[in-house]
Parts: structure tokens; sequence; C-alpha cells
């Protein structure tokens, strides 16, 4: 298993800045403004929908009103912020590692008319240094997967939440602790295109957030719901893995996409095998 301490938040934000163009092509970004799986059922239309159900499947977990006050703890290019916003009405502060992503939630919250409701800030959320009990819901959406140490994450969301507030957190986790090796150089061919360590479990991320205090946890697969939207991926990225093989090459801006287009091919393998799944946590801090 890749080693945490080999993917440093200098290569994460490296990863998201240069391949903010990568993701219009693929998640066709100008439209969408989601930079995550999304969420398929029988409500949903199209490409599109999906991501904007997965936030209302979210809000509904989180039980979001209006005037409350959320954290987006890896908000990339403010996405969910403004949905959440717009839609609830509530005051989302948005972090992330990268000044170009805050920038951008910036704009785009700003062209949605939700700039007085929103705010986007450069910062870690392992140590957001917001004060304790500032807000009433932290939102993880596919962004824990790159967190380097679990239990000093779920000390972080735990302290800033108010007594009662809620964690939602929706992600990829591991299927088991250990896998064979043909099986771990699947996964590590599509985590390290990611910039992503390793994935937890379910069991491991739960134990974390128990130790850090949370209560009434509790985990809802959805891989079903993300398999379209992985299968999508994959077909995005077989038609150009020769071209993977060219730019690995050259330069690190030509090698992260070269791994990005690799990592997208073989997400979808590794879920086909059951090394993966995709789910949602939802924790209460006590009252």
């Amino acid at each position: 298993m890749t080693p945490a301490a080999s993917i440093r938040p200098a290569d994460i934000v490296r990863y998201y800045d240069t391949l903010e163009l990568d993701y219009r092509y693929m998640w066709n970004l100008g439209r969408n403004v989601a930079m995550h799986f999304g969420y398929w059922d029988a409500t949903t239309r199209g490409f599109t929908a999906a991501l904007e159900r997965e936030n209302a499947v979210l809000a509904g977990l989180a039980g979001i009103t209006r005037g409350g006050r959320v954290l987006d703890a890896g908000c990339g290019i403010g996405g969910s912020a403004i949905y959440l916003a717009r839609t609830h009405g509530c005051r989302v502060t948005g972090v992330t590692l990268s000044a170009k992503q805050a920038r951008t939630a910036r704009r785009l919250a700003a062209r949605a008319g939700v700039a007085g409701l929103t705010e986007f800030l450069c910062r870690d959320y392992q140590a957001t240094g917001f004060a304790e009990a500032s807000f009433d819901v932290v939102w993880a959406l596919e962004s824990v997967c790159h967190a380097p140490d679990l239990a000093t994450l779920s000390r972080e969301f735990f302290r800033v939440l108010t007594p009662g507030g809620r964690l939602v957190v929706a992600d990829g986790f591991a299927a088991r602790a250990r896998f064979e090796p043909p099986e771990q150089a699947l996964m590590d061919r599509w985590l390290r295109g990611w910039c992503v360590a390793a994935l937890a479990t379910v069991e491991d991320f739960s134990r974390h957030l128990a130790a850090a205090g949370f209560a009434d946890l509790h985990f809802e697969d959805a891989t079903a719901n993300v398999l379209p939207s992985s299968r999508r991926l994959y077909r995005c990225s077989r038609p150009i893995l020769w071209l993977a093989a060219l730019l690995e090459r050259g330069g690190p801006g030509l090698r992260t996409r070269a791994r990005n287009i690799v990592a997208a091919h073989a997400q979808y393998l590794a879920l086909r095998r059951g090394l993966w799944r995709y789910g949602m946590v939802c924790a209460t801090k006590p009252a």
C-alpha cells in the first residue's frame, strides 16, 4: 500500500490545479460545477441530474436548515456550497488547500447569486483555525480520501461542530483492509493517479469517528448509485490510454494528466472486482 507520507498537500494542490481543464472535459465543469461521482436513482435523468441528486441526498441526511452554518471540508470549486446556499438558504464556508479553487469558487458563487451566503478559504481541513462549535453541519464530499490522518481529521470535525451537530461524508472506501498483490496493484494505479494514498475501510473510519466522540454512526452503501458515473469515466479513458503512455514521458504536469487517465480506467475495474465501495457516513456530536 502506498504510504500516506508519499503524498503531500502540495501534491494534492498540484493535481487539482493541473487538471481543472481535464475535469471540464470529463465532467463538463462549465455547466455542472461539481467534481464528484453523483448519485443515480429512479429520480435522475442524466448525468447533470445525478450530480445534483447527490447533493440533495446528502443534504437530507445532514438535516440542513435555512440559516444553518455548514463547513464544506474540501470544497473544490464550490459546487456543493453553492447548491446548499441556493437551495436551503444556509451559510456555507468552504475550505480547500488550493488558492486557485477558492478563487474559482468565489467567482462561481457570485455568478449564482449566493456570494452573501458563502465564503471560500484556503485552509487545511485538518486544522481549520475556526473556533469550537462554529458549525451545525460538517460536509465532506469525496474529500476525506485525501486526509493523511483520519484520527486528526475526526477530532477537528468534532471540535468545530456544535453539540447536536451532524457530520456527513460521501466517499470511496476499501472493501477490506488487505488485498492480494494484483489487487493492490490495480488499486494503486487508480489511487496514485487521483493523488490518494489509500482508502480506509468503513470500519476503520467509523472507529476513528467514535474515538473522537461521535455517536449515532450510520453507513449507507451507495455503490450501485455511483456505478453509472464510474462506467462513464472508464469509457472516457479507454480511447486515450495510449496517450497516457506518451504523457508519462513528459514533465510533471503531463505525468499528472497521464496518471489521471490511467486512474479513470482503473477505478471502474477495481469497483467491478469488488475492491472498493462507495458510501455515505453520518454521525452526530452528542448534545
